[in-house]
């Protein structure tokens, strides 16, 4: 039995329709949705699990089985055929038109890079344990061992360019990660709930970039559900099978919260008025005998995404963190892993950083 849960097509803006399909039948659906299939003991489900009488069996079962990923995920999806739906809403707030406009002022024909007269690399501060960077004006605080990287070499690659039928995959390792305002908890600063936890926010910057008519292959797939110590592994499944069957996927990213479960850390930005969560890129370059292949080509994009923010919306990001890992990050180029605000920013707040996201990979994707 397979499952694709779709939508989030280029809508050209108009409105656009969610399905579900099931062995050729369409279901109709919602953005966050409980499904759940029992095949040979093994629980597959893109959910929305609340508390109430009805799930709590359900929820049970759940988080007593580890095995809880199929190769077949609930995916976001390009979709041509009609059929009856859910239609979403692409209509845009104030607060997200404000951070449209910001972005619109931005001369978008001076290249990210083009306008750099020399690529320079200061090194602040070093220890045993990190040393402190700027890079051509990009805090990066790199924690890996391989402290003799070639940032200069990195930002005279080609910049990267991307074709009209390119898109965006994302997904959420830490799916349970929420915020200050979730109504309810199951373990600190965690919920199983997807309106509250990263289910949302990926669906929400998925949406903004739709509304920029990019495509987008979002992952509904919990993936740290009852075994959180299992869900890069469970994440990585979700990722290998969305780049082995959408092979116009160039850019994937992990969308998650900073994990210091500390309310009072609120990390923001003022915006015309409005209050944006702070974000942070984390790049994986691999291990010291095993290193990632593409971690030069997914820095790139990451420096470029940060050069410009610094431009358009200074003070957006929190200094760049490069570890030895990999984050997945070794699936494909492009690939990067970013927190939206942390535990004490509201949801709405990181929403609002993946519409300012949105229009940075917008300028990227067409200068």
């Amino acid at each position: 039995m397979k499952f694709t849960f779709a939508f989030f097509n280029k809508h050209k803006r108009k409105r656009k329709k969610i399905i579900l399909k099931q062995s050729g039948n369409y279901l109709l659906s919602i953005i966050i949705c409980t499904v759940i299939t029992v095949r040979c003991n093994t629980i597959v489900f893109a959910t929305n699990l609340v508390d109430n009488v009805d799930n709590n069996i359900i929820k049970e079962a759940i988080l007593s089985n580890n095995l809880l990923l199929s190769k077949t995920s609930y995916r976001y999806n390009k979709v041509e055929e009609k059929a009856q739906s859910e239609t979403i809403d692409y209509s845009s707030t104030q607060e997200e038109l404000a951070m449209d406009s910001v972005a619109n002022n931005y001369e978008k024909n001076v290249l990210v890079f083009n306008n750099v007269d020399n690529y320079f690399c200061n090194v602040i501060s070093e220890t045993k344990n990190y040393q402190k960077l700027n890079v051509c004006g990009v805090e990066v605080i790199n924690y890996s061992s391989n402290r003799n990287i070639d940032f200069a070499k990195i930002l005279a690659m080609d910049d990267i360019l991307f074709e009209e039928d390119d898109e965006v995959t994302m997904y959420t390792t830490h799916t349970s990660e929420s915020y200050s305002n979730c109504p309810e908890y199951s373990a600190p600063a965690r919920t199983l709930d997807g309106r509250y936890n990263m289910l949302s926010v990926a669906s929400c910057f998925a949406r903004n970039l739709n509304i920029k008519n990019i495509n987008t292959v979002c992952s509904l797939n919990p993936h740290d559900y009852g075994e959180y110590n299992s869900a890069y592994t469970n994440s990585r499944i979700t990722l290998a099978s969305i780049i082995e069957e959408n092979p116009n996927v160039k850019v994937a990213i992990d969308v998650h919260r900073d994990a210091i479960e500390d309310l009072s850390f609120a990390p923001k930005l003022d915006i015309m008025g409005y209050n944006v969560a702070c974000v942070m890129l984390v790049m994986g370059i691999g291990y010291e005998d095993e290193p990632n292949i593409y971690y030069e080509r997914n820095l790139k994009l990451a420096f470029e995404i940060q050069m410009l923010a610094n431009k358009i919306y200074p003070g957006l990001f929190r200094p760049m963190i490069i570890r030895d890992s990999v984050y997945n990050q070794d699936l494909m180029a492009n690939s990067f892993l970013i927190e939206v605000g942390a535990t004490g920013n509201t949801i709405e707040e990181a929403k609002l950083s993946t519409r300012c996201l949105s229009n940075l990979l917008n300028i990227i994707y067409n200068h």
